[in-house]
């Protein structure tokens, strides 16, 4: 990072762990569940937990790395930074971790503000037959929020936050008051190959805790700040995912999941019909609501800066490098906020849209990332983090395993869809290489 940094250190422990649970605790939470526990059953639990430590993996490579680069956007910023002295090379690298990190972030704000008007036609059943037009007015809103500034977003993020976490504890403890131990026989209700399955699954519910890398510049004491939080909200999302899914299989036999298609599709809605509480179904609903918003929040904060971190190191245009009044990377934020509202007017694309978010927006980035924290122990050894991980190239092991079970079970169809997008992103970087050759020539590591 080179000169006057024009972001300020805003964000505290506790706002960094709320955006990060915030951007996590979404829509999956009111999905997921029902298709771990048709692959697994109640030893869904289990996976739920074991995707939680395979994430941490991932995260404490992070950790190091943003600490040693902390620069918004910073998870662009460390290919660009480790990953050896040929130019083109990191060039190339940082290019694809931040542009797949930010397809990741458009198709997933894409799905889940189309997922918001199912749940608002609970509370509001005219918002059923107006899909699009409620995921354009979510996703407009929170790109609004987002271009008021990171204080604005944050603060609206810590209200809407603490009532979702109200709501699912509400129904944890419903759910736990009336638990059945005996719709957990038998508990492994199929074999490994399933389960691990199932860990593929929750895994993609826990990724949104890399929004506190990319706002790392904007962090008050990010040496304290950020590895507090993301080990964190992290522990508090693998206990608040497990103890869901522990509520749910202990008010809904193991049956229903193989036969009610709606114990697959809205398992936190069936659970809430186990229960017998009427007012509990309505109040899932509005946390679902709030759960989808604050992660379009997360969302467009945090793929709005990746972009601002291209822009800054010139492998985008450097447009995408401006900042506002409010010291908000506008261009970034619209842009991502443009282009997610584009993709809510064609929603018979929902499923293809969902694939190329895991695949490509999730696996291509955490993979880049891990090369990077390698590349950072045994290339940039002038650089010292305050925060070391533990492990060193075994963590890194262990987190491309969290990967590979990540990616276990990809069909055809989601291969070539994943290929194809990744061969637009590829040939789009070799376009703007032959057009503005300074864009691939960045200044070596050691002596940026």
């Amino acid at each position: 990072m080179s000169g006057e940094s024009v972001f300020e250190g805003e964000l505290g422990t506790l706002d960094c762990v709320l955006l990060s649970l915030g951007g996590m605790v979404g829509s999956a939470i009111f999905v997921f569940p029902g298709s771990t526990g048709r692959l697994t059953g109640p030893s869904a639990v289990g996976a739920w937990l074991v995707a939680g430590v395979l994430m941490l993996a991932i995260a404490l490579c992070y950790t190091e790395l943003a600490l040693a680069f902390p620069e918004t956007g910073a998870v662009a910023v460390f290919p660009y930074e480790t990953l050896g002295p040929s130019p083109a090379i990191r060039a190339f690298a940082s290019y694809l971790e931040g542009v797949c990190y930010t397809v990741g972030w458009v198709f997933g704000i894409s799905v889940s503000a189309l997922a918001i008007a199912d749940y608002l036609a609970i509370l509001v059943p005219a918002a059923g037959g107006h899909v699009p037009l409620v995921a354009l007015v979510a996703i407009g809103a929170a790109t609004l929020v987002n271009l008021l500034g990171v204080d604005v977003t944050s603060r609206a993020n810590l209200l809407l936050s603490a009532l979702l976490l109200a709501v699912l504890c509400a129904f944890v403890a419903s759910g736990f008051a009336r638990f059945r131990p005996s719709n957990y026989e038998p508990f492994f209700a199929a074999g490994p190959v399933r389960f691990f399955a199932a860990v593929q699954v929750a895994l993609t519910a826990y990724g949104a805790w890399t929004a506190i890398p990319s706002v790392v510049e904007e962090i008050e004491t990010p040496s304290r700040t950020v590895p507090r939080a993301i080990l964190v909200s992290l522990a508090a999302a693998t206990l608040l995912y497990t103890a869901i899914v522990a509520a749910v299989h202990g008010v809904v036999p193991i049956e229903r999941f193989a036969a009610d298609s709606a114990a697959i599709t809205a398992p936190l809605g069936v659970a809430a019909g186990a229960i017998g509480l009427p007012w509990l179904r309505s109040l899932l609903a509005f946390g679902a609501v709030i759960a989808i918003f604050t992660t379009l929040l997360v969302g467009v904060m945090s793929a709005g800066r990746v972009l601002f971190a291209l822009g800054r190191n010139d492998t985008l245009p450097r447009a995408f490098a401006a900042t506002s009044g409010f010291r908000v990377p506008w261009v970034g934020v619209l842009a991502v906020g443009v282009v997610a509202g584009a993709l809510v007017t064609v929603p018979g694309y929902f499923s293809q849209l969902l694939v190329v978010a895991a695949v490509v927006g999730t696996g291509v980035p955490y993979a880049l990332n891990i090369l990077s924290f390698v590349g950072l122990r045994h290339y940039r050894t002038d650089i010292e983090s305050p925060f070391r991980a533990p492990g060193g190239d075994a963590l890194a092991i262990v987190a491309f395993a969290g990967i590979a079970v990540a990616m276990i079970g990809l069909g055809s169809t989601e291969i070539r869809w994943s290929l194809g997008a990744l061969a637009v992103l590829i040939g789009s970087f070799v376009l703007r290489a032959a057009l503005v050759p300074d864009a691939i020539e960045p200044e070596t590591p050691t002596d940026s």
